[in-house]
């Protein structure tokens, strides 16, 4: 009984700091109506320099590291992948939500760009 205990121990100890180790990116937000009414060319070409960024530093943070290991001992990086398919998502509908804003303001792609 005593070896069936320290497993036990040892794999809810695996799936406590398994859990611990999923990444966390964050979300971008929708552009809201409020959003497109005051956003001028300049504020939209900024709004789309900080989507870059934050899809940059996504990239930047999802390269493998310890807590990747860590991950895939308890969902077999399912989780990381989960979390950053859903943050990329967030960053690419509100890119698609800026380009439209953009092209409604009849703001330059020229101008705007990085």
């Amino acid at each position: 009984m005593d070896n069936k205990l320290k497993f036990a121990s040892i794999l809810l100890a695996v799936a406590v700091v398994s859990g611990c180790a999923t990444k966390h990116y964050g979300r971008e937000p929708v552009v809201t109506a409020g959003e497109t009414a005051r956003l001028d060319c300049n504020a939209v070409a900024i709004e789309i320099a900080q989507t870059h960024g934050f899809i940059e530093q996504v990239n930047k943070e999802s390269q493998f590291d310890g807590r990747s290991v860590l991950s895939f001992l308890g969902d077999f990086g399912i989780g990381n992948v989960m979390e950053k398919e859903a943050a990329m998502s967030s960053a690419r509908e509100r890119l698609a939500s800026l380009e439209r804003v953009r092209s409604q303001k009849g703001c330059s792609k020229v101008a705007t760009a990085q």
